[in-house]
């Protein structure tokens, strides 16, 4: 039993997709939030770059104590193999758990990710030796509209139709969210592969992390609901006024240095 908290890192707000499933798999658990804002979008970086971010963020977590990190970031997940290399903590990165589940039932998968998840290759090759023909879609451009705040607006909806509609016709039965940004734009992606199913990174990675966790000893002994604390890169007032909309409970936020 450990009652250290558990860390989730992101390029900016997508990850609170997956941090509100990690809240209700595990609601005894405390979260350290990071939002690197700053630095938003990684998916148009170098490896490089993006390997350089992801190894400052997870540093962060690792001296505040977190007994897990959660990469809820597919771009900074291609990029964090580094870290496998160090035993402090436990790392789960969103690319598995959510591959792992997109494979059942599938035949043919669009997946939507940012220029730089695609071009590492990490999801399509997981597909592919499962057998499954994959689309990749290179989808950047949808993450930094919804950072500006388009998410239920006509613009958002036209975005994602002009960008998705030359692939509406092709027998896709399944499609990765390959980006947790992209949960904010699935009833819009829904709409333009209205006969597949909509694959999100959130609950497959709360399930296994809740896994890790028990095979590990690690769950939090306290039967009182655990505490959320948001950090970000850039400014506390922007990410305060961006989690209005995932009705997020939280103690407050906090501007960081990474």
């Amino acid at each position: 039993m450990n009652s250290s908290p558990i860390g989730v890192m992101d390029s900016g707000i997508g990850g609170i997709n997956v941090l509100k499933s990690l809240i209700e798999k595990l609601p005894n658990e405390d979260f350290i939030y990071v939002a690197d804002t700053l630095n938003c979008p990684y998916g148009t970086k170098s490896p490089e770059e993006i390997e350089n971010l992801v190894r400052r963020v997870s540093n962060y977590l690792i001296n505040k104590g977190c007994k897990a990190i959660v990469i809820a970031c597919n771009t900074a997940t291609c990029h964090s193999s580094f870290l496998l290399n160090q035993d402090k903590v436990i790392v789960l990165g969103v690319i598995n758990p959510t591959a792992t589940e997109a494979i059942k039932n599938s035949k043919k998968i669009a997946l939507l990710a940012t220029n730089a998840t695609i071009d590492s290759g990490v999801y399509q090759e997981i597909l592919l030796n499962a057998n499954k023909e994959v689309v990749p879609i290179k989808c950047s451009v949808f993450v930094e509209a919804i950072e500006k705040g388009e998410i239920n607006s006509e613009y958002a909806r036209s975005l994602v139709f002009n960008h998705l509609k030359s692939y509406q016709n092709q027998n896709i039965d399944s499609v990765i969210l390959g980006c947790t940004h992209f949960d904010l734009y699935k009833n819009h992606i829904q709409e333009v592969f209205k006969n597949a199913r909509i694959v999100s990174s959130g609950k497959p990675t709360s399930i296994e992390l809740e896994r890790l966790l028990k095979k590990n000893n690690l769950l939090n002994p306290k039967t009182t609901k655990g505490k959320v604390y948001l950090k970000t890169t850039l400014a506390a007032n922007l990410l305060k006024e961006q989690v209005k909309i995932f009705d997020l409970d939280y103690e407050f936020i906090e501007k960081i240095i990474v």
